[in-house]
């Protein structure tokens, strides 16, 4: 339980970089809703795998290269699902773009966390959670 609260708390700060960089994208620059969320998500995953390979997890991987990829892996199904979610209340229910990528990346948080936990930092034999 207090990893997935570190890794909440890791969350919450990649949140907000996303956030903020989509924020400064999309309504300071006018770039494209999900160009922008693409561009914020990428510099919160690398926060993530910063503070998650550190903190949460306290992972001492030799194969830091190849756990970056796994962790690129995970993130771009992540990103999938974040962009999906976007595009289907962007455009189909109308909703503002800053509310619709709020919602977006709560339907990316829990496929991250499993596959960070099990994919990339290997901790199978723990509950999920």
């Amino acid at each position: 339980m207090i990893r997935f609260l570190k890794f909440s708390i890791v969350g919450g700060v990649n949140t907000l970089i996303s956030l903020w960089i989509f924020y400064i994208l999309n309504k300071l620059l006018g770039l494209n809703p999900l160009v922008s969320s693409a561009i914020g998500y990428i510099c919160g995953m690398l926060n993530s795998y910063i503070l998650n390979k550190k903190w949460t997890f306290k992972d001492t991987n030799s194969k830091p290269l190849l756990q970056l990829i796994k962790f690129s892996l995970v993130n771009a199904i992540s990103l999938g699902i974040n962009l999906l979610a976007m595009y289907v209340l962007v455009h189909n229910f109308n909703i503002d773009s800053m509310i619709s990528q709020v919602f977006a990346t709560g339907f990316s948080t829990i496929s991250n966390y499993i596959g960070s936990k099990i994919f990339v930092f290997h901790y199978p034999k723990e509950s999920i959670i």
